[in-house]
């Protein structure tokens, strides 16, 4: 594996257009608001107005890119508005462009080329998602995996070159360099076979706070979220949705964090999994066959972590999933997707 990429850092043609927001200041160097909408991000913001990150977290004194549906945010209205715009640096030999059309996602964009993501990202370095690129967003794509970054003032190309463990000739000629010249300040670099290992674990994180919890298993609701008619005028509140699915079947961390309970419960719940996640919001897994995790252990998004079963209070194979938000259950299908 290949030490951590370098940033890419590329300011592209801009034309104004109209922002349609809540209020704006008409004074220069205002701002306009925006109310965040569900799968809205800072980064799917930054993008949508030409305007980088990092503007918008000064401006709103931020010391971290999360944002909630409801979270109003200054958008900067001189830099979202134009001012001087520079020419983009042409791509290394051998790129192409794509643009980002309704419904399009960089899977289906890397499927179309036949490329891998990480191909992709390494290509782009600074695009603000893997799953909610804006329309006409312009893409560069790569003719092999690597990574693609721009030389800043002072940048000894060659050194570069080394660290990453790269031969200096093949570098040279896959990017039609024959002298000292042809290297100048904003020039793009494809530097092959690098992994975009920093921008591969930034998007990781924005994948996350896009989609704060997954599914943790496929199935068929069996019981929803509220209150259930038992009969002969009784009724239960049921706090999750239970999915049906075969003994078994893999059960996945539905958001990264920590294992607080693994274990027997002896409140009906069988083998039961609390993951509890940034911000004290948990998980819980219920009426697993087995358990494979720890109290301690830290599992990502995705990871699995037991396998569905029927043990505790249950009629068959299922999986009883709880959200808890501020010690609260609340329905998991408002947050799931």
């Amino acid at each position: 594996m290949h030490p951590k990429g370098h940033k890419i850092m590329v300011k592209k043609v801009f034309v104004a257009t109209c922002l349609v927001l809540c209020f704006f200041s008409a004074q220069a160097g205002g701002y306009a608001i925006r109310i965040i909408k569900s799968g809205e991000s800072i980064g799917l913001l930054a993008n949508l107005y030409d305007i980088s990150i990092g503007s918008i977290m000064r401006l709103n004194n931020l010391e971290s890119e999360l944002m909630y549906p409801g979270d109003k945010l200054k958008i900067p209205l001189l830099d979202a508005t134009g001012g001087v715009s520079e020419l983009a640096p042409s791509p290394p030999p051998g790129f192409v462009t794509h643009t980002i059309q309704a419904g399009e996602a960089l899977s289906t964009v890397a499927k179309h080329y036949d490329i891998s993501l990480e191909a992709i990202v390494g290509a782009n370095p600074d695009i603000s998602s893997l799953d909610m690129l804006p329309v006409g967003l312009e893409l560069l794509i790569p003719p092999a995996a690597g990574l693609v970054t721009t030389i800043a003032g002072g940048t000894d190309l060659i050194s570069l070159i080394q660290e990453n463990h790269l031969n200096i000739r093949r570098v040279l000629d896959t990017n039609n360099i024959h002298s000292p010249n042809d290297i100048r300040t904003g020039m793009m670099v494809f530097l092959p076979e690098v992994e975009p290992t920093d921008a591969l674990e930034r998007l990781a994180k924005v994948r996350e706070e896009e989609n704060r919890y997954v599914w943790p298993v496929q199935g068929r609701i069996t019981s929803y979220f509220g209150r259930r008619n038992l009969g002969m005028g009784t009724s239960s509140f049921h706090s999750a949705i239970d999915v049906a699915a075969p003994t078994g079947t893999p059960v996945q961390a539905s958001r990264s964090g920590t294992v607080v309970y693994s274990g027997w419960s002896t409140r009906g719940y069988g083998n039961l999994i609390k993951v509890q996640h940034p911000g004290g919001s948990e998980t819980w897994y219920a009426h697993n066959s087995k358990i494979l995790v720890s109290v301690g252990d830290y599992v990502n998004q995705g990871d699995v972590i037991g396998r569905v079963g029927s043990t505790g209070l249950s009629t068959g194979p299922h999986l009883h999933f709880e959200i808890h938000e501020a010690g609260k259950a609340i329905d998991p299908l408002v947050y799931l997707r």
